[in-house]
This record gives C-alpha cells, structure tokens and sequence, in this order.
C-alpha cells in the first residue's frame, strides 16, 4: 500500500502539470512520457513540455534534460518546452531560437494593428 502514497513533491507537480495543460489547451501524458510513443509531460498541438516542481528556492537544470525535450519535440514535430515551478512562481524555458520566432512573430502582429 506504501507504494500509492504520493510525496508532496509529487502531488504539486502533477497539480501543475494539469494547470499548464489546461493553459495550453493541451492534454497531460500517462506516467510523465514513460511510453516510448507519447513523451514530455504535458503535450499541445504545438507544444511539447517537459515539467519539472520544486518547493526550494533553486532549480538545476541538466543539459540531459534539455537535449531530451529537444530531441522528442522535433521528433513530433512540436516546440520544445522546459516549464518548471520554483519558489511559488511558474517560468518555462525555450531554445533561443524559438523564443526569437515568437518574439517576431508578436512584433509582427503589433505592427499590423498599427
């Protein structure tokens, strides 16, 4: 029976997991992207992310990691997303070549209002 308790840690990602989900307007995977067929925790049309909750002050972040949700995001043909909750606040991290596209595309988007 010890096996089905949770840790805190557990329950508050998996909580946030679903939050960034409902966001995304996306869907979270079965064992955290376990299967071979269905990676990342939390997947949307565009998206992959990979989601990581600490209750601490700092969050180390692995180029392992990185190159991971890499790998399995083009494979899927989706953009990579690291997403982590650290301190009581929520941040996600894009490879810079994305997060440049997006910024483009938003000064795009304001110059057309314009």
């Amino acid at each position: 029976m010890r096996w089905l308790m949770r840790s805190e840690g557990q329950i508050q990602s998996k909580k946030h997991e679903n939050r960034l989900a409902k966001v995304v307007n996306g869907s979270t995977v079965a064992a955290s992207g376990a299967f071979w067929s269905r990676k990342g925790d939390v997947r949307s049309q565009d998206l992959l992310i990979e989601h990581k909750w600490t209750g601490k002050q700092q969050v180390t972040v692995k180029a392992v990691v990185l190159e991971k949700i890499v790998k399995e995001a083009i494979l899927d043909g989706r953009m990579p997303v690291l997403g982590f909750h650290v301190n009581g606040e929520n941040y996600v991290m894009l490879d810079e070549n994305d997060f440049l596209e997006l910024r483009q595309k938003l000064q795009e988007c304001k110059c057309e209002t314009h």
